[in-house]
């Protein structure tokens, strides 16, 4: 947890058996009296918000704001958006892993046209709004998380076949080019591969290769910074970069900050999901 003053963030762990569908879950409190915005990172992750106070804020791109009301959709989060907590402002942010969100959907968001929905919207069903009066009702946010994962469960489908192989191939860093690993092993050519792996995880395999590089360089670097020292060579050779322009339009495209800026920052920058 890290209280700032009257603002609390926190993540609360799944138990074992979820542990393939959702990452730690994360809230916050805004116990002042004033709105606060920071900044969410990309996780790739889709979102699941549930807003237990007055509406807050998400802004798709700068003074482009969409009303976060009780409960509400975002994702794949690929780039780094603001977002504002009301003042006494309470949520809870459900964060799926991999294919989590199409077996619980049946689909996956695909575009900013459909970036920000309710999920009733996706089910077309109104079992959402019945359920966010129940969690509101609970004491404290573990209850909640409870609630998400009892209530989880009958929504819940078995995981396909292919996307048995696109996960497992996509966490094998043996395996320099995965998609070519899983069309040459199945007979199938390359673009279907692809197109199976945007259709379970809403990106595609080279969207998600970008953004590790990404990410283990993002924690190279907030590690040396914690320890006051500061390789910058060190990161752009570790991180397979082929010069410091290279690192820093990656921080431009991700969090659309420089290095520097991410390190005077980085207070203001959540990682829904958790750190890296």
């Amino acid at each position: 947890m890290q209280p700032t003053s009257s603002y609390l963030t926190g993540h609360l762990p799944v138990p074992p058996e979820w542990q393939e569908i959702f990452s730690p879950f994360y809230f916050v409190h805004n116990r002042t009296s004033t709105p606060v915005t920071k900044i969410l990172s990309p996780t790739f992750q889709t979102i699941l918000i549930f807003n237990f106070s007055n509406p807050g804020l998400f802004f798709i791109e700068e003074n482009i704001p969409i009303t976060i009301d009780k409960s509400m959709v975002i994702g794949p989060i690929k780039l780094a958006h603001q977002y504002t907590i009301p003042p006494n402002g309470e949520m809870l942010v459900a964060n799926f892993k991999h294919d989590a969100f199409y077996r619980f959907f049946g689909k996956h968001l695909q575009s900013y046209t459909d970036f920000l929905l309710h999920p009733d919207e996706i089910l077309g069903e109104h079992c959402f709004a019945a359920f966010w009066d129940t969690l509101k009702a609970l004491n404290n946010m573990q209850e909640r998380v409870d609630a998400i994962l009892d209530f989880s469960a009958a929504y819940l489908r078995e995981r396909d076949k292919g996307s048995e192989d696109i996960i497992s191939a996509g966490e094998n860093d043996s395996i320099i080019n995965p998609i070519k690993d899983i069309a040459d092993r199945q007979g199938q050519s390359e673009r279907n591969i692809q197109l199976k792996h945007k259709k379970y995880l809403g990106y595609s395999a080279k969207e998600m290769n970008r953004y590790q590089r990404f990410k283990k360089t993002l924690t190279r670097l907030q590690d040396q910074a914690e320890s006051g020292n500061i390789d910058w060579f060190e990161l752009v050779h570790e991180g397979g970069y082929y010069d410091q322009s290279h690192l820093i339009h990656d921080f431009s495209h991700f969090l659309g900050l420089s290095p520097a800026q991410f390190l005077k920052l980085q207070s203001t920058v959540c990682i829904a999901g958790g750190r890296s």
